[in-house]
């Protein structure tokens, strides 16, 4: 790193290195050995559960030693003090810091909220607001935004009351802090049509108009952003959407879309000599959607492939695929 003195490395630290080294190895081995055994014999005590917290420590990511834990707690509880609780989420907050992409981890903390006593919608509530933070560290963290959506469905589960509104919001003011954000704009395809099924949106044509709008924005603020492009082929292929408008409205939408999108294209055409790949591919994909609903407009995919491969020459197979299509 830049500013960070490299350390240097004399025989003696070395020698020194291996024998630390070689003292963790041990040590792991031997707990590992340890916890392995007991599981085997289903041995539960307080003690061997602390054993179990120092493995996980070392390697988190052994899936066989959560188990082990699990058992100990459920085999356990009954001499488990009210803190015991606590004490195990902020274990597991510790561990997240450091390990924020290792599913178990985030699978035993579900698991802990699920098993505290009377699991009350108020710890679920806190948890919102702590998986919240996490995702302002990281926004795009997967594992986080499918934790989140596991903590609203159990915040809904226990007060009967949809929290879509909510997320579709949160969703757009994270698209609007980082377009890229792909969970967002994930997020956002699943709270639609949750939204839609639930009935929650009185004028649903101004709605699809209202994010028509916002995608179309979205294309002209980032025209190379794979998230934008992969969620705009979502809304347009939507029967939420075609359902929405009449035939013509539909078609008439459709056509806007590529227009805006022809225009784009140009524009990169204009400022950089060549044209913008993802433009192509969902010109390919509009005119897909076109031809299901009787469009006569001449047939251009075989120059739109073409253009892709002159572009996009690693991926002229897959192109390919799509010429062959029509």
């Amino acid at each position: 790193m830049h500013g960070v003195k490299r350390r240097q490395w004399n025989q003696e630290l070395l020698e020194q290195k291996k024998l630390n080294d070689a003292k963790n190895i041990n040590n792991y081995r031997r707990l590992t050995s340890t916890i392995l055994g007991l599981k085997e014999k289903k041995e539960y005590s307080l003690d061997n559960l602390q054993k179990s917290k120092e493995l996980l420590k070392i390697n988190p990511e052994f899936n066989a030693v959560w188990n082990f834990r699990r058992d100990s707690i459920i085999a356990l509880k009954e001499q488990l003090e009210a803190k015991f609780w606590e004490e195990e989420l902020d274990f597991v907050m510790a561990e997240l810091k450091i390990y924020p992409k290792v599913y178990w981890i985030w699978g035993h903390r579900v698991w802990v909220l699920n098993n505290y006593p009377g699991s009350p919608v108020s710890i679920w509530k806190r948890e919102l607001l702590i998986v919240s933070k996490l995702l302002e560290l990281d926004a795009r963290n997967y594992h986080g935004w499918h934790y989140r959506r596991i903590v609203i469905s159990s915040i809904e589960n226990r007060t009967g009351e949809s929290m879509d509104k909510e997320e579709f919001e949160y969703s757009s003011n994270k698209i609007n802090n980082n377009i890229s954000n792909f969970s967002a704009w994930h997020q956002r395809a699943n709270m639609i049509p949750a939204m839609f099924a639930n009935n929650e949106i009185e004028d649903k044509k101004k709605f699809i108009d209202d994010e028509l709008k916002y995608i179309t924005n979205a294309m002209y603020t980032d025209a190379e952003d794979q998230s934008v492009w992969i969620y705009i082929k979502w809304f347009l292929n939507s029967d939420i959407v075609s359902n929405t408008y009449t035939t013509e409205e539909y078609v008439k939408m459709i056509d806007d879309v590529k227009q805006n999108i022809l225009i784009i294209n140009q524009d990169d055409l204009d400022f950089s000599g060549k044209e913008n790949a993802w433009c192509l591919k969902m010109l390919i994909v509009i005119e897909e959607i076109s031809k299901r609903f009787g469009s006569q407009e001449e047939c251009r995919t075989q120059e739109y492939v073409k253009k892709l491969i002159e572009i996009d020459p690693l991926r002229k197979n897959r192109y390919l695929h799509l010429r062959n299509k029509t």
